[in-house]
Parts: structure tokens; C-alpha cells; sequence
């Protein structure tokens, strides 16, 4: 582990971030213990996960209110409700497996 790699990992403990783990060329993983998901190098809180949920659900509404008249909102209020569906699939599949849920970053 280099330099870098150990300064990063000390400031995320010290952010209430537990252990950083580098995946940046690792599988991304999801713990449901504590709501965190790691990808691409990136240690995303629970409070983020949340937030991006909150956040994709009322754009959904704000789409849906205009969809009946304007085919490209019911397309981005679809693209939305992809995004929900992904978050909520990536917490319930957390508690099937355990606590945690692994998926590949490779593409």
C-alpha cells in the first residue's frame, strides 16, 4: 500500500468511514451494516445512498406530473425509476446475502 493509498485510508477512518479499502480495481461492494457503498475508489456514506434515493424518487414525481403530454419526461421519469429500482435492489439483495452484496465494476 503506498503512501497515498494509507494517508486516504487514515482520513476516512478519521471521518467515521471505517477502513478505507481501495476498489478501484476491485469488485464494488454495498455493507448493509452500515449502509456504505464502496466503488471505483469511492467510499459512499449511507447518508449519500439515502439522499441519491430521496433525490431520483422526486424527480420521478416532478416527470410524472408532465409525462402525458411531453415523451421525453415519461422517458427520463422511466430512466429515474431505473435508478430507484437499482438502489432498492442493491439494499434488499444486502440482506439476502448476508449483509453485504458484491458486484463486478468491470466492463
Amino acid at each position: 500500500m503506498s503512501n497515498r493509498e494509507e494517508l486516504i485510508g487514515a482520513l476516512a477512518a478519521a471521518m467515521g468511514q471505517g477502513a478505507f479499502s481501495s476498489t478501484k480495481y476491485e469488485d464494488a461492494r454495498y455493507d448493509m451494516s452500515t449502509g456504505t457503498l464502496y466503488c471505483q475508489g469511492y467510499i459512499i456514506s449511507k447518508s449519500t445512498v439515502d439522499a441519491a434515493l430521496d433525490y431520483f424518487k422526486a424527480s420521478k414525481l416532478k416527470c410524472d406530473k408532465v409525462a402525458e403530454n411531453d415523451s421525453s419526461m415519461r422517458n427520463m421519469a422511466l430512466y429515474y425509476q431505473v435508478a430507484i429500482e437499482a438502489i432498492s435492489m442493491m439494499q434488499k439483495g444486502a440482506i439476502l446475502n448476508g449483509g453485504k452484496i458484491v458486484t463486478s465494476t468491470n466492463s
